[in-house]
C-alpha cells in the first residue's frame, strides 16, 4: 500500500526526517517499506512565460521560443517541438543543469539554433502516464494564466511535491491499511505527538431509510442518506494525494469514498438513492442469479455470496462491486453511504471465484475496525458537505449485532522477558506500552493491557511481547546460540520401511515424484477403490480445479504421466508415497504408473509394460516389508468402476481385506489422457506396514540335492494360479517351491478350461530324497488339487 509522505507530515512532525530515513525506521519496526518513490521530480525548475513563438528556420515542426523566466533568471531562448507551444503560454522550464528522470539538461544547438533549457510536460517530470490526458502527454504542460512567473517551487505549486512510501503490509499488521494508523505508528516510533483528524459538528436529520442483515456474515451495517450532492471535479490536493497512492481521480464523490478508505481503512460504498427500488438495504447470502455490475459484466451469484439488496434485488456484491442499477453517476443528487463489517473469508471466496478484487475487498479480507463506523460516517459526511455541496445529512442508521467489548490482554513482566530472552525492567516495558497507546494496569508481576479498537491485530500475550521488542529495539536481544542437549534418536519402524521401499523401487528403475494434494471435484471421485471416505472440500479454494483434498494418488500420478508423454517422454515409471486424509480416514498410500515400453538390452528386447511388470514391483514391495507370499493373494477384479480394465486387473487382499489393486487402465480413460497404455497400482501402505510379521530367521542352506518334477493339469479357467500354488505347497512338507512355466488355452482344450504346467521342487534338510518319498509327495499334491479344484492330470 502506498502512503503519502505529505499526509504523514501534516499529522506528525517530520520536519527533520527525510522519506528515506522514515522508511528505514518503519522497516526495522516490522512495517517494511519496499520503495520510496517521488510522485514527480526535477531540479532547477522555474515557471516561465512564452513571450514569442516563431517557426524554426530549418524545421517544419520545431519552434523557437523566447521565455521570460522571471526577474531572477531573465529571458532565454528555447527550441521546442511541442505542437501546443504558443505565445502567451505559461510553462514549466527546466533550466540548464536541471536533472530530470530522463537525464540532465545542458545548453545545446538544435539545427543551428541555440537552446537554453527545455519546456517540460508532466510526463517528463516523472508523472505516470495513467494520470494524464492524451493532450497532456502529446505536448508541454499548460499552466494557468495566473501562475507565478519566476517561481522555482514548481512541484509545490502543482501539488507534485509528494513522495509515496510503498508499504509491504504483512498479515500480522492489517491495521496499517489505514493512513491514520500509519501516522500512529510513526508517532510511536519517533515519540512525537499525532495530530488526529477532526470532524466538524453536523446538523443531522431523521430518515425513514432502513438497513438490516439476514446473515451472521454481516453483523454490522451502517448507512447515512446524503441529499443535494453535486458531482464535479475534485480539488487538486485530493487528486494529487490519490494519485500519489496509485488511485486515479474520477470525480469528487468517488474520490471522497477512496480518500476516506485510505484515511481510516474502512471501505465505503455509495448508492444513488433515487435508483434504489425501496428505501432500504438488506444484506443476504441466499441469492442464486446473475448480477450486472457497474463494470458492465455479469457475474453469477451463488448461495453463500454476500449481497446487499433493496426490494429483494441485488444492489451490491458486498465488499466487491456495486450493481449497475444503482451506481453513482454525474446526474446523482442523493446518496446512501454504506459502511459495513463483512466476514472477510466469504468476501475472499467470492472474489476468488469470480476473479474480481479491489482495494475494498482486500481490506475486508485482511480485517477492519468495527468500532469506528460512526466516525467514518461523520468524516464522509463532512467531506460531502464541503467538497460536493451536499445540503442535508441524515443520522446514522445501523444494524449492529456485535458486542463492541473493550479488549484486554493479561500477561506478565516475567512472560515478556522470558519469551524475548531479555531483562527489561518493568518501567521500560510500561514506557514502551505507553508509547504505543496501550494502557497497562499492573498488579505485582501481572500486567493487564487494554487494547485500542484500531489495533485489530492484537489478541494475545505474544502480540504484547512483539510490541515491546519492536519499540525498544531488536538490538536488545543477545546474539547467542541457545543451549541445546544432544539426544540419540532414530527413525521409527514405519519410517525405515518407507525408506526401504523407496530405495527398492528406485533401484528397479522407477522415478519418485511428489504431486499436488489438491484436485478438482471430478478428479476426487475417481479411483475410489481402497476407501469410500468422503474427501475434504476447501472452504476458500484458490481455483475450482484445486478445491478437494485427494482421496487417491493415482489421478495426480496420471496427470504427471500425461504431462511427460505430451513432451515426448514416453517410456518411464513413476511412484509416490503420500498421506491421504478424508472424513474419518487418515492413512498413507503407495501408487505407481508404468508408461510405454520396458527396455531389455537397450531397445533390442523392449516390450510394452503389462500386468506382470506391476505385479513384480508389488512382489518386491511385499518382500521388503517381509510379507510372505502365502499371506496375500491376487484375486479377479470385482470392484467395478470405470477406471480399470476389468479383464486385466486384479485385487490384492490379505485375508478378506482389500489392501491394493493393480492392472491396466481402461482404454477409454487412457485415450482421454493421451496415453496408449498405462499399467497402474495403488496400495494401502499404512495397512501393509501394520501387518504383523515374524522376526527374520536364519535358515541353513540345504546340504542335500533337490529334485524337480513337472505336472500338466487341466482345470477350470476361473481357478487362479496362486490358489493352486498354495494348495500344492500345503500338500507336502517336501515340496519347497512351485513355479508355473506354461498356460495354454485353445485347440485341444475344452471351452472354459485351461492347461497349466507346473514345476515342483522337492528337497529335505536332513537326507537325500528317495524315489518313493518323491512319488508320494507328488501323489499328495495331485490328489489335493483334484479334490480342491476338480483338476485333471494331463497324460493320465
Amino acid at each position: 500500500m502506498k502512503v503519502s509522505f505529505k499526509y504523514l507530515k501534516n499529522h506528525v512532525d517530520l520536519s527533520d526526517i527525510t522519506p528515506e530515513e522514515l522508511a528505514a525506521k518503519l522497516t526495522f519496526a516490522g512495517a517494511e517499506v519496499e520503495e520510496v518513490s517521488p510522485f514527480a521530480q526535477g531540479t532547477h525548475l522555474v515557471i516561465g512565460h512564452v513571450l514569442s513563438c516563431l517557426p524554426h528556420p530549418d524545421s517544419d515542426h520545431l519552434h523557437v521560443l523566447q521565455v521570460d523566466e522571471g526577474p531572477e533568471f531573465g529571458v532565454h531562448q528555447i527550441v521546442c517541438g511541442a505542437p501546443n507551444a504558443r505565445e502567451g503560454l505559461n510553462v514549466i522550464v527546466a533550466r540548464n543543469g536541471a536533472k530530470l528522470p530522463g537525464g540532465e539538461i545542458k545548453p545545446s544547438k538544435i539545427r543551428g539554433v541555440e537552446s537554453d533549457g527545455m519546456c517540460c510536460s508532466l510526463l517528463e517530470l516523472g508523472v505516470d502516464r495513467k494520470y494524464l490526458s492524451d493532450y497532456q502527454c502529446s505536448g508541454i504542460e499548460e499552466l494557468p494564466s495566473d501562475a507565478p512567473v519566476g517561481s522555482t517551487d514548481v512541484l509545490g505549486y502543482l501539488g507534485l511535491d509528494d513522495v509515496a512510501l510503498d508499504l509491504s503490509i504483512l498479515p500480522n499488521r492489517p491495521d496499517l491499511y489505514s493512513f491514520e494508523n500509519v501516522c500512529r505508528e510513526v508517532s510511536c516510533l519517533l515519540e512525537r505527538p499525532f495530530k488526529a483528524e477532526e470532524v466538524s459538528s453536523q446538523s443531522l436529520t431523521e430518515t425513514a431509510f432502513h438497513v438490516g442483515s439476514s446473515t451472521e456474515k454481516c453483523p454490522l451495517f451502517t448507512a447515512r442518506v446524503i441529499r443535494g450532492v453535486k458531482t464535479k471535479e475534485s480539488p487538486l490536493w485530493m487528486k494529487r494525494m490519490l494519485e500519489t497512492c496509485g488511485i486515479r481521480s474520477i470525480n469528487n464523490v468517488v474520490d471522497i469514498g477512496n480518500y476516506i478508505m485510505l484515511l481510516t481503512g474502512q471501505p465505503l460504498n455509495m448508492y444513488d438513492l433515487d435508483k434504489l427500488p425501496v428505501p432500504e438495504l438488506i444484506v443476504r447470502d441466499d441469492l442464486s442469479e446473475d448480477f450486472l455490475a457497474m463494470d458492465g459484466n455479469r457475474y453469477p451469484l451463488e448461495k453463500g455470496d454476500l449481497v446487499v439488496t433493496s426490494g429483494g434485488k441485488p444492489m451490491c456484491l458486498a465488499g466487491i462491486m456495486t450493481a449497475d442499477a444503482c451506481r453513482v453517476d454525474e446526474n446523482t443528487q442523493n446518496l446512501v453511504v454504506e459502511a459495513a463489517y463483512f466476514d472477510g473469508a466469504f468476501i475472499r471466496r467470492t472474489s476468488n471465484r469470480i476473479g474480481l478484487s479491489s482495494d475494498s475487498s482486500l481490506r475486508f479480507c485482511k480485517g477492519i475496525n468495527p468500532d469506528q463506523m460512526e466516525y467514518v460516517q461523520a468524516k464522509t459526511s463532512e467531506s460531502l458537505l464541503s467538497l460536493a455541496d451536499a445540503d442535508q445529512v441524515s443520522e446514522t442508521i445501523s444494524y449492529d449485532a456485535l458486542p463492541h467489548a473493550e479488549r484486554e490482554i493479561e500477561t506478565s513482566f516475567s512472560y515478556i522477558n522470558g519469551r524475548l530472552g531479555t531483562n527489561f525492567q518493568p518501567e521500560e516495558i510500561l514506557r514502551a506500552l505507553k508509547r504505543d497507546n496501550l494502557v497497562a494496569d499492573v498488579s505485582g508481576d501481572k500486567v493487564t493491557v487494554k487494547v485500542p479498537s484500531y489495533r485489530i491485530d492484537m489478541d494475545g500475550q505474544a502480540d504484547v511481547t512483539e510490541e515491546v521488542i519492536r519499540i525498544l529495539g531488536l538490538d536488545n536481544i543477545k546474539s547467542e546460540f541457545p543451549s541445546t542437549r544432544l539426544s540419540i534418536s532414530g527413525l521409527t519402524e514405519k519410517q525405515k520401511k518407507k525408506n526401504d521401499v523407496r530405495s527398492v523401487l528406485r533401484d528397479l528403475g522407477m522415478n519418485e515424484v511428489l504431486t499436488y494434494t489438491l484436485v478438482s471435484e471430478a478428479t476426487s471421485a475417481s479411483f475410489r477403490y481402497l476407501s469410500k471416505a468422503q474427501p475434504y472440500r476447501l472452504k476458500n479454494p484458490l481455483t475450482v480445479e484445486r478445491s478437494f483434498v485427494r482421496p487417491s494418488l493415482l489421478p495426480s500420478l496420471l496427470e504427471t504421466a500425461a504431462f511427460n508423454v505430451a513432451r515426448q517422454n514416453k517410456d518411464f515409471g513413476l511412484f509416490e508415497i503420500s498421506d491421504i486424509d478424508a472424513h474419518g480416514l487418515q492413512t498413507r498410500y503407495l501408487a505407481g504408473v508404468l508408461i510405454g515400453n520396458r527396455k531389455d538390452q537397450g531397445r533390442i528386447g523392449e516390450k510394452p509394460f503389462d500386468f506382470f511388470d506391476a505385479k513384480g514391483l508389488i512382489e518386491s514391495v511385499f518382500e521388503v516389508l517381509d510379507i510372505k507370499a502365502n499371506r496375500y493373494s491376487l484375486v479377479s477384479w470385482s470392484l467395478g468402476g470405470e477406471e480399470m480394465h476389468p479383464g486385466r486387473s486384479a485385487e490384492i487382499r490379505i485375508g478378506k481385506k482389500l489392501v491394493g489393486y493393480l492392472g491396466e487402465l481402461h482404454p477409454t480413460l487412457s485415450k482421454r489422457l493421451g496415453l496408449k497404455t498405462a499399467v497402474v497400482f495403488e496400495l494401502d501402505f499404512e495397512e501393509l506396514c501394520n501387518v504383523k510379521t515374524g522376526n527374520p530367521k536364519a535358515v541353513i542352506p540345504a546340504k542335500y540335492p533337490s529334485v524337480s518334477r513337472d505336472l500338466a493339469i487341466l482345470l477350470d479357467q476361473k481357478v487362479d494360479y496362486q490358489s493352486i500354488k498354495r494348495e500344492v505347497l500345503k500338500s507336502s512338507a517336501l515340496i519347497s517351491e512351485v513355479q508355473a512355466f506354461d498356460v495354454y488355452q485353445g485347440k485341444g482344450i475344452p471351452d472354459g478350461k485351461k492347461s497349466l504346467a507346473l514345476a515342483l521342487t522337492l528337497s529335505s534338510l536332513d537326507h537325500t530324497l528317495k524315489e518313493a518319498e518323491i512319488s508320494e509327495a507328488v501323489a499328495k499334491a495331485i490328489q489335493s488339487i483334484k479334490v480342491k479344484f476338480g483338476a485333471e492330470i494331463r497324460g493320465e
